[in-house]
């Protein structure tokens, strides 16, 4: 009686039941339905996949280096313009979307930007060789060509103090597996 009765309700519903086992089907959206979605979900069909890990890095960039989230935007805004003005800044920061000035300041102060040239009453300024490094290793890491470091000298999250912390360790392992075979 079940069997007659799913495959009744197969056909008038446009297959809404998959079976996958003996004990176990899947309901899925009438056919009407699944044909809509597939025209507006875009499937990726692109060879690379960078940006997936993209979270794990900036977490492991902004408890080893002190940064927040609008500092490697920065960062990264202005690391290929190699010299820029402070008004270069301020477009930065307009364009992420942020009106704290303060922001110069700080970064300057902790040792990412610092004054390259003068020119008359114009200030220009470079990332230093530290800012560099971090936007270089974290091309790397997006690239999976280099890993996250997991010792406690090396990052902060190592040390496993609360159980975000421990669950971010995970992850890193799993993406430094993933780079290892890759």
């Amino acid at each position: 009686m079940d069997d007659k009765q799913n495959e009744r309700r197969r056909h008038e519903e446009g297959s809404l039941h998959q079976r996958v086992a003996n004990n176990l089907s899947i309901r899925r959206a009438p056919l009407k339905k699944q044909k809509a979605m597939r025209e507006k979900v875009k499937v990726s069909k692109a060879d690379y996949t960078f940006l997936q890990y993209s979270y794990l890095i900036w977490k492991w960039a902004i408890a080893n280096h002190g940064l927040t989230n609008r500092g490697i935007n920065v960062l990264l805004y202005l690391h290929p313009l190699i010299a820029f003005e402070y008004r270069d800044f301020k477009l930065a920061l307009k364009e992420l979307g942020s009106t704290d000035h303060s922001t110069f300041g700080k970064m300057k102060k902790e040792g990412w930007i610092k004054l390259w040239s003068k020119d008359e009453n114009k200030n220009f300024y470079c990332l230093t060789p530290k800012a560099n490094t971090l936007i270089a290793r974290m091309h790397r890491m997006h690239m999976m060509e280099e890993q996250i470091p997991m010792s406690p000298r090396r990052n902060v999250l190592a040390k496993e103090e609360t159980k975000k912390d421990k669950d971010l360790m995970k992850l890193f392992k799993k993406f430094n597996e993933k780079v290892k075979n890759k």
